[in-house]
């Protein structure tokens, strides 16, 4: 009954007051619970992703991981991070960003499909536009499932930024949905 209470709060706190959601929620955990004890554990698993998928429609966008890392990330939680936020002069800044509450629609041929978009900005410790620019990146997935697991990376070349601090600002927005994310990331160049 653990593990069933324990999903069944983690859920239904990311689905705010959607009773009836959380009660499917609370339903799919005690099954995924019943099933775990029966040695069905592939049907388990497949009720508590439904779970998961249910808590993410009903969340707002959210970036629920975002830094710095030294190099293009090769998956979902497979990237190597920085050890600091300082650049050198004309270093490329590469963000991980894992953003959650992403929207899905089902296309005709089965897939289901996602588009996020990022603007960026970069601004001064005390929040001075420098530069930016709306619809900087483009993320597409098609799949044939919703996937709650979703990384993106941007990268931005800062050539000829002078030494200094700053903020690294990105909007993700969720042309499925309208929900939008903001996330801030400092970093020097030194």
């Amino acid at each position: 009954m653990r593990l069933h209470y324990a999903i069944c709060t983690c859920l239904a706190l990311l689905c705010g007051s959607r009773a009836a959601q959380a009660g499917e929620i609370a339903d799919l955990a005690r099954n995924a619970e019943n099933m775990l004890q029966a040695h069905q554990n592939l049907a388990a698993i497949e009720n508590l992703r439904r779970a998961m998928q249910i808590a993410e429609e009903q969340s707002p966008l959210t970036i629920r991981k975002a830094l710095f890392v030294s190099e293009a990330p090769r998956g979902f939680g497979i990237y190597r991070e920085r050890s600091d936020n300082v650049f050198k002069p004309g270093e490329p800044l590469v963000a991980y960003v894992e953003p959650i509450g992403v929207g899905w629609t089902k296309r005709d041929e089965g897939y289901f499909h996602s588009l996020l978009t990022v603007d960026f900005e970069i601004r001064t410790p005390a929040g001075d536009i420098l530069t930016g620019k709306r619809d900087f990146g483009k993320f597409e997935f098609l799949s044939h499932e919703r996937n709650t697991e979703i990384m993106t990376h941007v990268t931005l070349n800062l050539t000829g930024a002078r030494p200094g601090k700053y903020v690294f600002g990105l909007i993700y927005r969720d042309r499925s949905t309208g929900k939008s994310a903001t996330v801030d990331l400092p970093f020097e160049i030194k």
